[in-house]
Order: C-alpha cells, then structure tokens, then sequence
C-alpha cells in the first residue's frame, strides 16, 4: 500500500516532489481506487458511524457491480460503481413508495371523511363512496348477475334480510352453473374463491347481513366436502340442488311454522302493532285474515329514510285487511289502543338482543312501559353467536343525502354513476346560467334572476347546502339494538323462546348445519 499510494498522486498531479499532505487529497477525490474506504479512514479520523456506515454500504454495492462487470465482459469501475449507486436509490425509492402506499390510501380516505363530515363517534363505519372506492379490481371474474344484484342491493331495490339473502343463494345458483374448473385444480378448492370475489364484490354495495353470511359459510363447507373424484356437472348439479334445499327448509318452510305459532296470538278484534316491513310478518298477517278469518286491525308504523311501511300497509290493503298508518313521531298516540306489537329481526345476538331496523328499540321501550307484550319472529338463520351491548360499535352507515328528501315516497336511490355524473351536469348548467344572467341587463335580468330563483327553491331539498355548514352533521344508521328485558318471546320455527335462550338455538343450528 506505501508503494502504490505515491505513485498515483504523481501521475494524477503531474508534480516529482512527494509531501504528507498531496497522497491524501487526490485519494479522497480519486474513485478509482480499489480501496476507498480504508484512506479517508486513516487520513480523516473524524468520522461518524453514520457516515461508516454509508461508506460500507457503498464498498458493498461497489464489489456487487464490480462482480456483474466481470460476468458480463467488464466495464469502467467507475460505471459500475454509478449504476450501482443509482440502483440504490431507485430501490430504495421503489421501497419507500410501496411502504407509504397504504399510508396516502389511509390519508385519502380521511379526507373523504372529513368532507363527508361523520361524526367522530361513528367514525369508524364505512361510508357508500368509500365501499366504493375500496371495491377490488375483480371486475372480470365478477358473475353478470352478481353484477346486477350489487346494483338493485345499492338503490334498494331489494331490501331485507330475507329477501337479500334469498337473491345472494338465486345469484350464486347462476354463478356455480356457468363456473368452468381451471386445468390443474379441482373444484371444491377452486370454486370457493371464485365465490369469494363475487362476495367480496357485493360487499361493495351494502355490508352482509346475519343471514348471508350465515348461508355463505354454509354453502363454503357444502363444497369443501365435494369429492376430488366427482366430475364438474354432477357436482354443481348437486350444489345447485343443496341450494334450493336450503332456501326452502331455511327460509320458506321455517316462515310457515313461525306464522302458524305466531297466530295463536292474535285474536278477533285485536289491534296488532308493526314497524317497517318483514316479509315473515307479512306473511303473518295475511295467514291470519284469509287462512283463520280473524278481523283484527294492523297497525303499520314508519320512519325515513326507506318508509319500507308503506309497502307492506299496501299490500295488506290489497289482501283486504284493515290497515292504519303512521309515522313513528306519533307512536305515543297511536300506541293507546295496541294489544300486541310484532317486530321483525335483522339479526338476533347471543346475548338476547334484537338487532334490527333502527326505530325498533324506540317501539318496544314504548310497549314495555304500557305492559303490551312484544314479540319477535325470527328464523334460525338469523341468530348470530355475536355479542353487541350497543349499536355503535357495528352498523351500517346509510347516505347523508337520503335524510334531506320532504316528498314522503319511497326512497329511490339513483346509482353511484348516475349521481356523480348529474352532479358535473348540475355543476355545468349552473355556471352557464351565470355567465348568461352577466350578459343579459336592465328589466329583463330581474325578470329572469326571480324566475331561476323561484325554480331552484322548488327543486332543491331543505338543506341542500348542508355540507357548506360547518357545525352541521346529518347521521343516517340503518340498525339499532334493542333490550332482551323488553322482549317477552321471540318465535323460531325450532319453537317459542325467551331472549335469554337464544344460545340454545344457536347450539341446535350449528349441529344441523
């Protein structure tokens, strides 16, 4: 090293005399040299371990490209010790752009929040825009009529849990006929993440009720149990089949054995009580009036945003049974005469409490305080080994915007498209009419600025401008939770049975499923 040290300071600097300080200089500057970590080392002994550090990490990259060099027919050292470099910080750019991708998704969804202005208690639920902006890139292996179905689920065309959970299995029926296996797998371990993207699809437009994703495990264990040997059509025929079976044992055979127990407890000219619509009570009534000839009269209470009473007030109205209206702001009054309240379930937990359309707590609190006993039917499919003690910490979190309506309809709701795309149309009609108005003078202006305004006050609903508030937040949850102590017996097709013996059915259903 003392012989070679000298020799490359001459030639580099052009100058015979040798002094202490020029061997040390140009070997800082000089990258050339096949040793640069030792010569600043032994001339600057002021280092940091910091800058250690960098030094091995450069000598590492240094031998690392030195070594692609000679494997590849050699290149200049210094090259190779540039490219290595560069290589570097592009991995680790690369690295740090992939560790903060979650972070900037985290920070984009925060500020859809804050836009959307949640309130920080329920916070934590998931909006309509950001289930879907979270929706996977599935979209090719997506079913069509999973498709459609997550469509009718987001506009509420279907609602309920029944009738959504009866659409999912009619669904998965088309998308199991026309599922093809892949060369080298088999279809019990195939076909069940095939599902799994159709389901994970549906989650986009509203979250899984008890009874989905019941069915759903259900149906996962069917095909799990499917023999590698069985060819491809005998067994969707067979799950296809195991479906309707289900459905009807389920579903439709469960809801007869309810609706016969449950009408020994109406009697002729009783005056039953009801909140929003279940398509077992539905079925209750109807059996009662036209099977049993009772004459009793039905109350149908209702709330916003879904008014889901209406309907079920005129399809009994059309059955020919006696129908009274009305809205859960006057259940004080309309409770005075009630000898019964019926409530349908959304879920019923472990712990005896009902989870179902949010008003219902309110209508058994009141029942309960007037000693009119409550009851609950409800399948098996529906109970849920879950443990909830408040209706905070799980629900659905519904559309700010469907609140504001004042016309009492049934909420239509447009799709998530339809609306962004009326929105830039509404954005674009209004700063033409602004610019318009800006041309236009005198008398006519006037004349023209008081009509628009007049129309506008028309079309647009209270609160339109809602978001431009800023202490202003409208809270729009679809479930509430309501006390076992104010429920006297909750009917299953497995029998009638108290709030607190909801574990022993949730026993029985697992032992048959």
């Amino acid at each position: 090293m003392s012989d070679s040290g000298p020799a490359k300071p001459e030639s580099a600097s052009g100058t015979s005399g040798a002094t202490p300080v020029v061997p040390v200089v140009p070997d800082a500057a000089n990258s050339t040299t096949p040793e640069p970590t030792t010569e600043p080392s032994a001339g600057n002994k002021t280092l940091t371990n910091k800058e250690l550090k960098e030094l091995k990490k450069q000598e590492k990259a240094a031998k690392r490209a030195a070594a692609k060099a000679v494997a590849g027919g050699g290149t200049a050292e210094v090259a190779t010790r540039q490219e290595a470099a560069a290589a570097l910080k592009a991995a680790a750019g690369k690295a740090k752009t992939s560790s903060n991708i979650k972070k900037q998704m985290d920070q984009a969804k925060i500020v859809k929040e804050d836009k959307k202005k949640i309130p920080a208690l329920f916070g934590h639920l998931d909006t309509r825009e950001q289930r879907n902006s979270s929706s996977p890139y599935v979209a090719s292996v997506v079913h069509p009529s999973i498709l459609s179905l997550s469509l009718k689920f987001s506009t509420y065309r279907i609602v309920g849990s029944t009738p959504r959970c009866v659409a999912m299995l009619e669904a998965f029926k088309d998308v199991i006929s026309s599922y093809t296996t892949p060369d080298g797998t088999s279809l019990s371990r195939n076909l069940t993440s095939h599902l799994s993207h159709q389901i994970e699809y549906l989650k986009t437009s509203r979250p899984l009720s008890v009874s989905m994703g019941n069915s759903i495990r259900w149906l996962k264990q069917e095909i799990s149990l499917i023999s590698i040997d069985t060819s491809d059509e005998v067994a969707k025929n067979s799950l296809i089949e195991k479906i309707d079976q289900f459905i009807s044992e389920k579903i439709v055979y469960s809801d007869r054995v309810i609706v016969q127990s449950a009408s020994n407890h109406i009697k002729n000219g009783d005056t039953v009580l009801t909140y929003g619509h279940s398509e077992v009570l539905k079925k209750l009534f109807i059996y009662c009036a036209e099977e049993e000839n009772k004459d009793f009269t039905v109350v149908c209470v209702d709330s916003k945003p879904l008014f889901e009473g209406k309907r079920l007030a005129k399809e009994l109205c059309n059955r020919g049974l006696k129908c009274q209206y009305g809205l859960i702001s006057g259940l004080t009054t309309v409770m005075k005469d009630v000898d019964t309240v019926f409530l349908g379930a959304h879920a019923m937990l472990s712990n005896g409490r009902l989870y179902s359309r949010v008003g219902t707590a309110l209508i058994a609190m009141s029942a309960k305080r007037r000693n009119i006993p409550v009851l609950v039917c409800c399948e098996s499919l529906k109970f849920s080994d879950k443990v909830q003690l408040d209706s905070v910490t799980l629900n659905e979190l519904g559309d700010s915007e469907d609140m504001l309506g004042i016309s009492g309809s049934a909420l239509t709701r447009k799709g998530f498209a339809l609306q962004q795309f009326i929105s830039q149309k509404k954005q674009e009609q209004a700063s033409t009419t602004t610019a318009s108005q800006k041309k236009n003078s005198g008398n006519t202006t006037t004349t023209t600025t008081t009509s628009t305004l007049t129309i506008n006050e028309l079309k647009d609903p209270v609160l339109s401008n809602w978001k431009d508030i800023p202490k202003l937040n409208i809270l729009n949850i679809m479930y509430d939770l309501t006390q076992p102590e104010c429920i006297k017996k909750i009917i299953t097709e497995l029998g009638a049975l108290p709030p607190s013996s909801v574990p022993v059915i949730l026993r029985e259903y697992k032992s048959t499923v």
